[in-house]
């Protein structure tokens, strides 16, 4: 897969969503208002690891960054260009005006400059043009990304939580409905290509890989830190 190839999944997964804003039953009516006023949307990430995997990358290999940093950006430009395109076609959010896209602002334009130090920053998308065009018709969602742990969307389509390193090659799962085993994807392909939780003396590389995909996200990123008490003397962290 290529990063042009998130063009027509962000497109189906935003008009998807905000159709189902209409859609739903609204049981607060705060929240109705609110869903109303900015028609926010989250699309997330799963099967990060898997990905990184595949790509022969590791959560603490800094060569990951690039890659990282090229697909991210793709992701959120296209859901960005489907939310605009949208709001062309139907009309922007009540309170466009209010967000920094109806401004020409968009996340990579607020990140910490830091970030740059762990990859260059680069626009290989067109942002130029969609700038102009968030600046002329505004945007149809106030917000389009979230990245969570997913676990049970992961669970589900068998993949990888969310943008988090698996913690065993099977795991173990359980619910009101029962216990279920699950295993990476491609486990007999892919077994000396996965890095797993507990085999990180720190987070370090988990969360600069946070870092970077923040800068194309337009909401706070939620993580899990983890440390293995192992890699400290005494076992204490």
């Amino acid at each position: 897969r290529e990063p042009k190839d998130f063009e027509r999944v962000c497109m189906l997964a935003v008009r998807g969503l905000d159709a189902l804003l209409d859609y739903q039953n609204y049981p607060v009516k705060a929240a109705e208002i609110a869903t109303r006023e900015f028609r926010p949307l989250g699309v997330g990430i799963i099967n990060f690891a898997y990905w990184l995997a595949k790509n022969d990358l590791s959560y603490t290999d800094p060569k990951a960054f690039e890659k990282v940093d090229e697909y991210a950006e793709a992701w959120s430009y296209y859901l960005i260009k489907a939310s605009a395109d949208l709001a062309v076609e139907k009309g922007a959010c009540e309170l466009s005006n209010d967000t920094k896209y109806s401004k020409g602002i968009v996340p990579c334009d607020t990140r910490k400059i830091d970030i740059d130090e762990l990859v260059t920053h680069k626009e290989r998308m067109p942002w130029k043009e969609l700038r102009a065009q968030l600046k002329e018709t505004g945007i149809r969602n106030a917000t389009l990304m979230a990245l969570m742990p997913s676990e049970t969307s992961a669970q589900i389509a068998s993949a990888t939580n969310g943008i988090e390193p698996p913690r065993s090659y099977i795991s173990v799962k359980q619910s009101k409905d029962g216990v279920l085993k699950q295993v990476v994807p491609e486990f007999r392909r892919l077994k000396n290509k996965y890095e797993l939780l507990w085999d990180q003396p720190s987070p370090e590389g988990y969360l600069k890989i946070c870092a970077v995909l923040q800068k194309w996200i337009d909401q706070a990123i939620s993580t899990n830190t983890s440390y293995n008490s192992n890699f400290y003397g005494d076992d204490k962290v």
